[in-house]
């Protein structure tokens, strides 16, 4: 702390003390200037006289030591921080409205920020993350394949290191007689090398390692290694189980290490040239070198785009453009972005608003003391003093409606989290941190100085004579808060309008998913997963059949259908061709494996021909059924029962073998992947007939349709554990939950608009209701007298209602031009629904004008309730 501050402070808190010292000094002085005089011959009254004329006064000099000194500011500033503390206890329904609309919009925006802070904000936890770089396929970002990861490593001259990784989900994970299941992902060599990551022991995977037949290796986790070894030092070279095959642990995990895809354990990505290595399933970060910038990385990424056309001529489309770089934080962040930025704008204009109806009140608190003011101007007080006692005023309740406003976001914080319906890739905790006290409390000040500066500016015209008469007559004071008042009303109902208008948008476009048609009927439908290891095709139908028996047998269960991948949750695609016709192939065709009673459990309808049968088996021939949307490409004019599909090859060129099947029906479209995305094409084969490809290493998903009330699922735990003790059940839920869960993100946008929206229309009707109140108060003589000249109640009323809605509609023409701009941003959230959808603006529209009408309603009746008489006799 500076020495001339940390004086300042002493002095302060020993001004008693210091008091006295000054005054015996004082003293000593003057006694010694009355000597001298009475030595030159005055009597001693007169040499008093003439020692106090010497000094101009013991207390003026008393004030000008205290000004050298520098203790008159905090002497006058604890005098005000006191009578501001006073003002706020002798009017307490004030200082409760300031503090919790303070605490309202604070606590909203301090809330909010921690998530935008956690996720957009913050670097990530590697060294120079701005090196990070997503390589993508263009203009997607999307996945990339094998071929494509190994010739950009190679030709690359921009990245120090470049990497690759998968997630491959859950696994059996056994340490001598301990079994536990883990999550798992394959990486490259370098993935550690790229992120700048150290192990706590060990090292990384080298080159063998990720090569097929090389020795199997693992990487631990620092909690895996944990709770699993007991912190082991000596844990490297132990051999562990990884779904019964044995790998060697070579390194562990430091603590505290982060990845957008948590994982256990880290196991070599192994490229064998099959089918999942020339599809695009790989992620792939990479690394600048050291002054390399991005764009000079995209220009080598156009070169090296032309040079794999060239080298895989034939085997790449007409329509591939390469590979492109991001940003790695950008790119992390890139769904969930908008979103809260949205969020955060949408809470920033719920501040606004609070600010505004509070300075409004504030400037009715100061016209209500504007004799006081008038009375400190009068006796000698500066402006420039008046001004410091209204912000320490207003600071006092800054810094209650901030402490408020902080309670309230760490109430609020976790339940919005949990809220969220999105993955906040926060590499750290979400919590209110330095950063964010420091934005609440920068906020804090920007409100005080708010409040001070514009009711103080609006009567800084204050003409004194006046004010010091009646208080019921209005002066240009008086006339220049009015307009300020009524400026802050009309901003108010604008961003009401905004706000109400991003809401109705969003609702609407909520309504329209609800609307949506599904293809199935989810009602009565439970569903759960059941992760099955790498299995054979045989092994795969035996299971589902046994699973099936017994699943039936439950009490309660009307019917059982199993499918490999669920509705609305997730893709599975392999390249097809209509057999004999390379010009109909689609490389991303969506292939399901199901049991015959699929589409009768579902309820999903047979367009044409027949639905699968329990007789479709290895030892019949192969068949396969196609929705809709795949037959209106394929066959737009014919009837596509009885043509073959080959499932597999893509243009000629075959990427695995398998034989070619028969479509024997068409079934109705569903919803695929999400409620907003129309049916993808697709094919269903019976799990009976599922090649060893397609029977691979995932999981079953079981839908029972039930009319059980209560108790299902014990029973349907039990059912499986009976068949096949180590199984496990994952993700027990209803369809109709599964639904709601992807309409989860428009309803969260939707649900706090509407809030803030709400929120928001009740502020601006208060500011528009106490705005009125204040001008039939101030007017009273006026509305009075006009009365006495012949003016009747319902022009009076009309009178304030016209000034009541004309604000009302200033303000909503600003509102909608500033929600045309708004819908702008809004629009890649919105489904079914235009940006500019006239029915939404006409709506708020018509709710604002009556809103305002409303609250115009009552202060007008009270106008037109004006006696004349009484005015008269108080002239």
């Amino acid at each position: 702390m500076p020495p001339r501050l940390l004086s300042y402070i002493k002095a302060l808190v020993r001004r008693s003390r210091a008091g006295d010292d000054l005054s015996d000094e004082l003293r000593f002085h003057l006694q010694n200037e009355i000597a001298k005089n009475i030595a030159t011959g005055m009597t001693p009254e007169e040499a008093r006289y003439a020692a106090l004329r010497t000094f101009g006064g013991v207390d003026q000099v008393k004030e000008k030591c205290r000004d050298a000194r520098g203790t008159r500011f905090l002497e006058e500033l604890r005098q005000d921080v006191r009578y501001g503390l006073r003002m706020m206890l002798r009017s307490p329904g004030f200082t409760v409205v300031a503090v919790l609309s303070l605490a309202l919009g604070t606590g909203a925006n301090t809330a909010v920020f921690s998530v935008v802070n956690a996720v957009l904000l913050r670097s990530l936890p590697y060294p120079e993350p701005s090196q990070l770089v997503r390589v993508g396929q263009q203009p997607t970002h999307g996945d990339v394949s094998i071929p494509e990861f190994e010739f950009w490593k190679e030709h690359s001259t921009a990245f120090s290191s470049m990497a690759g990784y998968r997630g491959s989900g859950e696994r059996r994970f056994s340490s001598g007689t301990a079994q536990e299941w883990i999550e798992s992902m394959t990486v490259t060599t370098d993935f550690l090398r790229v992120l700048g990551v150290n192990l706590a022991l060990g090292r990384e995977f080298n080159s063998e390692e990720t090569h097929a037949g090389g020795p199997q290796a693992i990487i631990l986790s620092d909690g895996l290694w944990r709770h699993s070894f007991g912190s082991d030092p000596q844990v490297l070279g132990r051999a562990v189980l990884l779904d019964d095959v044995s790998y060697t642990i070579i390194g562990v995990l430091p603590r505290g290490f982060w990845f957008q895809e948590a994982a256990d354990a880290l196991v070599p990505l192994r490229p064998t040239g099959n089918l999942g290595d020339t599809g695009a399933n790989t992620q792939v970060v990479a690394r600048f070198n050291d002054g390399v910038s991005l764009r000079q990385v995209e220009a080598e990424m156009a070169t090296i785009t032309d040079r794999f056309r060239r080298e895989y001529v034939g085997r790449v489309p007409p329509e591939y453009r390469g590979l492109m770089v991001v940003s790695y934080h950008d790119w992390l962040v890139g769904d969930v972005r908008l979103n809260l930025l949205l969020l955060f704008g949408a809470t920033a204009l719920l501040l606004l608003i609070a600010c505004s109806n509070l300075a409004s009140l504030l400037m009715t608190r100061l016209a209500a003391r504007g004799k006081e003011l008038a009375v400190r101007l009068a006796l000698g007080s500066s402006t420039a003093r008046l001004l410091r006692q209204l912000l320490v005023e207003n600071l006092l309740l800054a810094v209650l409606g901030t402490i408020a406003g902080l309670f309230a976001a760490r109430l609020l914080l976790g339940g919005l989290v949990a809220l969220i319906p999105l993955n906040l890739p926060a590499s750290g905790p979400i919590h209110l941190d330095r950063t964010v006290l420091a934005f609440t409390f920068a906020v804090a000040l920007g409100t005080a100085l708010l409040f001070t500066f514009v009711p103080f500016l609006s009567g800084v015209r204050m003409n004194i004579h006046e004010a010091l008469k009646s208080v019921g007559r209005a002066d240009r004071a008086g006339s220049a808060r009015q307009r300020t008042r009524s400026f802050l009303v009309v901003g108010e109902v604008a961003l009401s309008g905004m706000l109400l208008i991003g809401a109705g948008l969003l609702i609407q476009s909520l309504y329209r998913l609800h609307q949506e048609r599904l293809g199935f009927s989810p009602q009565g439908l439970i569903t759960f997963e059941t992760p099955r290891d790498p299995r054979n095709a045989t092994a795969l139908a035996s299971f589902a059949n046994a699973m099936s028996e017994r699943l039936q047998a439950v009490p309660g269960v009307q019917n059982v259908a199993a499918i490999s991948l669920l509705p609305l949750t997730s893709r599975a695609n392999l390249p097809a061709q209509l057999y004999g016709r390379p010009e109909h192939s689609i490389g991303g065709m969506e292939i399901r494996l199901v049991t015959p009673a699929y589409f009768e459990v579902m309820g999903i309808p047979i367009r044409g021909g027949r639905s699968l049968a329990a007789n479709d088996t290895n030892a019949s021939p192969l068949v396969v059924l196609v929705n809709e949307t795949l037959a209106r490409t394929w066959w737009p004019q014919g009837d596509s029962v009885g043509d073959r599909i080959l499932i597999g090859r893509f243009r000629e060129r075959s990427f695995f073998q398998d034989l070619p099947r028969e479509v024997v029906g068409i079934v109705g479209d569903t919803k695929t992947l999400a409620l907003k995305e129309p049916p993808r094409p697709t094919l269903f084969i019976p799990i009976t007939q599922a090649s060893e490809i397609l029977a691979g290493a995932g999981s079953l998903a079981w839908i029972v349709n039930t009319n059980a009330a209560y108790g299902i699922a014990d029973d349907l735990l039990r059912a499986v554990t009976e068949i096949d003790p180590r199984q496990r059940v994952l993700a027990l839920r209803t369809m109709e939950q599964i639904i709601a869960s992807t309409k989860a993100g428009s309803r969260f946008n939707a649900w706090l608009f509407g809030l803030f929206a709400g929120v928001a229309v009740a502020l601006a009707a208060v500011g528009v209701y106490g705005l009125l109140s204040f001008s039939v108060a101030q007017r009273r003589r006026e509305i009075g007298i006009r009365m006495a000249l012949g003016a009747g109640r319902a022009h009076v009323l009309r009178l304030v209602l016209n000034q009541g809605v004309g604000l009302t509609a200033l303000g909503l023409g600003l509102g909608l031009a500033g929600g045309l701009l708004l819908t702008r941003t809004l629009s890649s959230l919105l489904y079914g629904v235009h940006p500019n959808d006239p029915l939404s603006f006409v709506a708020v529209s018509l709710l604002l004008l009556l809103v305002g009408l409303t609250a115009s309603y009552f202060p007008a009746c009270r106008a037109a309730r004006v006696d004349p008489m009484a005015i008269l006799r108080n002239e």
